[in-house]
Formats: C-alpha cells, sequence, structure tokens
C-alpha cells in the first residue's frame, strides 16, 4: 500500500525499452506510483515517453555491450540522449558487481565527460556528471532533502578530494559522516605497514614456509 500510495517510490530494474513502456502504463493506471527504473540499458529509445510520464531513472553508464536481448540497443550515449530529452538520470552500477563496486561510480562519471569530446556522442558536461552521482539519485529515491547536496538541512555526509573527484587520479583527503570526521586508516594500511620491512621471528606462522 505504501507504493501504491506514492509513499515508497519503487525502484524497478528494466532494460527492454517496451517492457519500460508497458510500465509507464502502469503508472498511468496508478498515478500516484512513484517509478524508478534502475538500468535502463534502451532508456534513450524511450526518453521522451520517460521524461513525459516523469519517471527518474538510475542507469548504468557506459553499458554498450548487450548481456541480454533486453539489452540490444544498448549504447554509451543512452546517459546524455535521456538527459538531453529531459528526464532525471542519475547514474549507478547495476549488474556491476554493486556491492562491492560503488567507487567506479566517479570514474563513470568522469568518461561521461569525456564522452562529450568523441564525434558522434552524446555524454554529459562535468557539473550534469557530478550531479549523476550525488543529488540526482538521492532526489530520484525521494531522499534528495536529506542527502546529494550540501544545503542546510542536509546530513552532513561530506567527501573532500585533493583535486577533480572525476578523474581517475584523484585521492581522498577527508570524509565526514553525519559532520564527524572519519579516520582514513585502512585494514590495508596496517598490514602494509607491518610487513614492508620484514623481522626475522615476527611474521605468522603462514610466512615460515
Amino acid at each position: 500500500m505504501p507504493v501504491v500510495n506514492g509513499r515508497m517510490p519503487l525502484l524497478v530494474h528494466v532494460e527492454r525499452a517496451a517492457d519500460m513502456l508497458a510500465l509507464i502504463e502502469l503508472k498511468r493506471d496508478f498515478p500516484a506510483l512513484k517509478l524508478v527504473f534502475v538500468g535502463a540499458g534502451e532508456g534513450w529509445m524511450v526518453a521522451h515517453e520517460l521524461a513525459a510520464a516523469h519517471v527518474p531513472v538510475i542507469a548504468s553508464a557506459l553499458a554498450d555491450l548487450p548481456e541480454s536481448f533486453d539489452q540490444l540497443g544498448a549504447t554509451q550515449s543512452n546517459v546524455g540522449r535521456m538527459k538531453a530529452a529531459g528526464v532525471l538520470v542519475g547514474i549507478g552500477t547495476i549488474n556491476d558487481d554493486e556491492a562491492r563496486q560503488a567507487r567506479r561510480e566517479k570514474q563513470y562519471a568522469g568518461n561521461l565527460v569525456a564522452l562529450t569530446k568523441l564525434p558522434g556522442a552524446t555524454g554529459l558536461d562535468w557539473n550534469a556528471a557530478f550531479a549523476a552521482i550525488t543529488s540526482v539519485p538521492a532526489e530520484a529515491i525521494g531522499l534528495g532533502d536529506e542527502i546529494g547536496s550540501l544545503k542546510t538541512g542536509r546530513r552532513g555526509d561530506v567527501v573532500i578530494w585533493d583535486g577533480d573527484p572525476l578523474e581517475l587520479g584523484t585521492a581522498v583527503a577527508a570524509v565526514y559522516i553525519d559532520g564527524i570526521k572519519q579516520p582514513l586508516r585502512t585494514r590495508q594500511d596496517a598490514l602494509r605497514e607491518r610487513y614492508i620491512v620484514p623481522q626475522e621471528g615476527a611474521l605468522p606462522k603462514a610466512y615460515e614456509r
């Protein structure tokens, strides 16, 4: 009932254009439904319909090699074309080892900026690409008043980079969660420091052979 009444968004993993049109028809039957399409490999093919129905999309950023018959129309210009048609579109990592690889999103956003320099392709400018991994996904799932942007009243979750965050070589300089600075030391740091100069007798048994 919360979904039907529009109090909770309904995220649907959908890739094929025909399936998106069918879901848009469902929205016409249930006007309060807050649909959010995830993946949307063929979203560019129905971009104007998505925009008219006010259905936001959290798309796979650069999928252009179909993994199934539902993605035959996949193109790297998918996100850029949907954005140009007026769709509220962010990027995610569905079907991309998403449980562990959310860190790739900034790389994908940077690639969408680079795509604007490729003749015949449609990418995103820097501001749109950065929004696609910050404010747009938050707005799409109904959390735009809490996260995704730096405004009064939002949660104090902030990452500070030592350069352009969409460039692959930049590193994290500071992380704040709920306004509290977080330590950056990781288990990998501790292991590196422990074993960078091995000492006789200081290694675990596994290293004795």
